[in-house]
């Protein structure tokens, strides 16, 4: 139904029942069609509702070496029977003009971003919309010093109880440096209270949750992010009550210090990706929290030597796995057929290596609405 069709219809029915219904862009474009549709599209009211009613289109992050942002459009991977590879097309995310240069792809959560520029300045965006937050410095995080290197590891995702977007860090001294403290630091920022805080006797505190160098950002399942830990558990920090959960690392697999491991949305459920000498490997937790549901699916088609880490699963195949490989090639994996297949990426950036930070989904959902709601 175009524009000028709706025009004729009562406000009541275009707001209920058919702008809701329509995706992200076409409404970006429908604000232009009056102050009132401008005002209702834009309204944190509606936005919300566009959020949590409409199906968005899942699509890789992707960031290249000179700090452009892509997006790639995984629904379009459709393989055809011909061919061992599959066709994709990257395009290019400007956000601002001039555009920024990003350094790090930190987090997704409905269709917001957590990135760091090349100044190592932290925002929340939204690459859709252009809708761009910068986030404050942590006051509470270790300083780097000389010789003294800080680890910090983060986390970003969205609390339902308190309609809120919250960054986790966890920061600590790297264990071999010259410094003499040992503390790990835990902060939480509040989009909605534009503040960061310092949790004071977090359990956290209690084990050495330290979390391992592979694993720089946490994986959100069931409102949680996990990490793992040097001792070779799944740590999870609840966004709502803000503590940690230790978990088993599933017993099938003959975890040791060697393995290479990354923590995984699978399609909902919690997954780590591993490989070891037998190959690589995929558990998953079919329940949350129950240590006795883990399930183990074999990788095939890669080497031993590659080095390759899930992305995501192609949207509405469970069945078929998103993998990115070293400088940037991405591969498909078809769980069913045993087979991979590369993706041919089309209209990236020529010549540079890209780096996917995971996946995000093309929404209207805004930092400001999050703080105008406060």
């Amino acid at each position: 139904m175009s524009p000028s069709a709706c025009k004729n219809l009562p406000l009541e029915i275009i707001e209920a029942i058919i702008l809701p219904l329509l995706p992200p862009k076409s409404l970006a474009r429908f604000k232009s069609v009056s102050k009132t549709w401008n005002s209702l599209i834009s309204s944190p009211h509606f936005i919300k509702t566009h959020l949590l009613q409409t199906h968005h289109t899942t699509q890789l992050i992707a960031l290249s070496t000179t700090g452009s942002l892509y997006s790639i459009d995984v629904t379009e991977t459709r393989p055809r029977l011909d061919r061992d590879d599959i066709p994709a097309t990257a395009k290019e995310l400007r956000i601002r003009s001039p555009p920024l240069r990003w350094k790090e792809i930190l987090g997704s959560c409905n269709g917001l971003l957590l990135a760091k520029d090349e100044n190592n300045t932290m925002f929340v965006m939204n690459p859709m919309t252009q809708d761009l937050w910068k986030v404050p410095l942590c006051p509470f995080a270790p300083v780097y010093e000389e010789y003294e290197e800080v680890y910090v590891r983060y986390g970003f995702g969205y609390d339902l109880s308190t309609d809120d977007y919250k960054i986790v860090s966890i920061s600590f001294w790297n264990p071999y440096s010259y410094h003499d403290s040992k503390e790990t630091f835990v902060c939480v920022y509040s989009l909605r209270n534009n503040s960061w805080r310092k949790l004071p006797d977090c359990n956290y505190y209690e084990h050495d949750y330290t979390v391992v160098d592979d694993v720089i950002n946490g994986a959100v399942v069931n409102q949680s992010l996990h990490w793992l830990t040097r001792q070779f558990e799944i740590v999870g920090f609840n966004l709502a009550s803000e503590e940690f959960k230790q978990m088993k690392f599933p017993v099938l697999v003959g975890f040791y210090r060697g393995l290479f491991t990354s923590m995984v949305d699978v399609g909902g459920k919690l997954g780590v990706f591993m490989r070891s000498e037998a190959g690589f490997k995929c558990c998953v937790m079919e329940e949350y929290g129950v240590a006795e549901s883990w399930t183990k699916v074999r990788i095939h088609g890669f080497e031993e030597e590659d080095r390759v880490w899930p992305v995501c699963l192609l949207q509405g195949r469970n069945r078929e796995i998103v993998f990115q490989e070293t400088e940037g090639r991405v591969a498909v994996y078809n769980i069913d057929e045993r087979r991979r297949r590369d993706v041919r990426i089309m209209g990236g950036p020529c010549g540079n290596v890209i780096v996917f930070g995971g996946t995000f989904v093309e929404s209207l959902e805004s930092p400001k609405r999050v703080m105008i709601a406060s």
